[in-house]
């Protein structure tokens, strides 16, 4: 009986462990939210006010879009109120200077497009009614039963629309529009971003080492794709961190700053790669630092 109830009162207490993991991995807030003081909201504003001010402003031929002000949490969960508060400031960029240039060359692409469609048009019709007339066939033998019909027909089917796909294929016209598409993609937008106290930082796939700014704890760079936009990331890491157990950098609290303060900061950039250095040299990450 004591075996059988201590296994019992195990599974329950285990239970009650990940009902609890579950909620607070969910959003639930189970000790109700409370208002942030003035005091509060006056921290958090001066730190994403100092961010804001360190970060570039728009290079010429660029815009800043939206209103670019700083918002900082009006209420906190009890839960975590303890814990170092979240809060982010993004600054987003994007250019305007060539946009006619931009704007033609897909006019260009279009006008490829159209005219290598319309050279090809009289074959695809043609292949297209050889599917129609078989696809009929196809099924007048199937309502039959005769299978090995349906077979050598599927085969022939097959054949047709291998070469309807090398019409549609054929010529480099299709190659030309991608270079262009991913020409007029490129450099177009950029973006950083500026999270106060944010858990677990960790850089992409095959990121390397940046140069450390100044007041910079650790810093990386990497390429990736977003959708056809190639793109360069870089991930500077101020204030306190340590290496996580998983993976990574995890903010490593003070227990001298208040749960409003900023503990860490990491920022991140987003930007052509070759626009990456030279945008991340003109922050003044002196300005943003945390206390050491």
């Amino acid at each position: 009986m004591r075996v059988g109830r201590g296994i019992a009162t195990t599974a329950w207490a285990l239970a009650l462990i990940v009902g609890a993991s579950s909620a607070r991995a969910d959003g639930v807030c189970e000790k109700g939210f409370r208002d942030t003081t003035s005091a509060e909201r006056a921290t958090m504003t001066a730190v994403l006010e100092a961010a804001k001010k360190a970060l570039p402003t728009a290079a010429e031929g660029w815009v800043i879009p939206g209103d670019d002000q700083v918002s900082v949490p009006t209420s906190i969960c009890r839960d975590y109120e303890l814990e170092p508060w979240r809060y982010q400031f993004t600054r987003y960029y994007r250019r305007v200077d060539d946009q006619e240039a931009r704007d033609q060359a897909i006019k260009v692409a279009a006008a490829n497009m159209q005219t290598d469609m319309a050279r090809k048009q009289p074959r695809l019709d043609a292949l297209m009614a050889k599917m129609q007339v078989l696809t009929d066939e196809q099924i007048a033998a199937a309502q039959k039963g005769d299978y090995a019909r349906v077979e050598a027909v599927n085969q022939q089917l097959a054949a047709v629309q291998a070469d309807y796909q090398k019409v549609a294929d054929e010529g480099n016209t299709a190659a030309q529009n991608s270079a262009i598409f991913e020409e007029v993609s490129r450099d177009r937008e950029m973006s950083i971003s500026v999270e106060v106290n944010s858990r677990v930082e960790s850089p992409g796939s095959g990121a390397s080492n940046l140069r450390l700014p100044a007041g910079a704890r650790y810093a990386f760079r990497w390429s990736a794709t977003r959708g056809d936009v190639k793109e360069d990331h870089a991930l500077i890491l101020l204030g306190s961190w340590k290496p996580a157990a998983g993976g990574g950098l995890q903010l490593a609290p003070r227990a001298d700053l208040a749960p409003a303060a900023a503990h860490g900061i990491s920022i991140s950039v987003v930007a052509d790669a070759n626009r990456l250095a030279p945008t991340v040299d003109r922050i003044a990450f002196g300005n943003l630092a945390p206390p050491q």
